[in-house]
């Protein structure tokens, strides 16, 4: 569910699970629409509410970032993604493993009354 009500920051909430491929073809849609206003934004994902996704999605998001980072002009300035879930976590550690993210990015694990950061460029 993506919330542009605090334009340019874009709140993403990543709850539940991708049930199948439109799912995933619905939330790059959205984001590439992000790209048609031609103005900047920022991200801040929360996977909160998120289940099991299939580790396939993280091949088609390292993907979907290649093909973003080849657009001429980025309009993404950086991102935030608050993860409580280390499997998720890891997810995403694979997605920028594959590809890097297209600007700065903030990964915030919030695991067993602790936090962690780390910035992935």
């Amino acid at each position: 569910n993506f919330n542009f009500d605090n334009f340019p920051i874009v709140n993403v909430d990543l709850s539940g699970v991708i049930v199948d491929d439109s799912d995933f073809t619905n939330f790059t849609n959205n984001w590439l629409e992000l790209y048609n206003k031609k103005e900047n934004f920022q991200f801040i994902f929360n996977t909160k509410n998120a289940g099991l996704i299939n580790i396939k999605y993280c091949i088609y998001m390292a993907f979907f970032i290649k093909l973003i980072k080849k657009k001429p002009v980025q309009y993404l300035t950086n991102s935030k993604i608050y993860v409580y879930n280390m499997y998720i976590f890891k997810l995403f550690k694979l997605i920028f493993y594959i590809e890097k993210p297209v600007a700065p990015v903030e990964l915030i694990l919030y695991i067993n009354n602790t936090i962690e950061k780390e910035y992935i460029t």
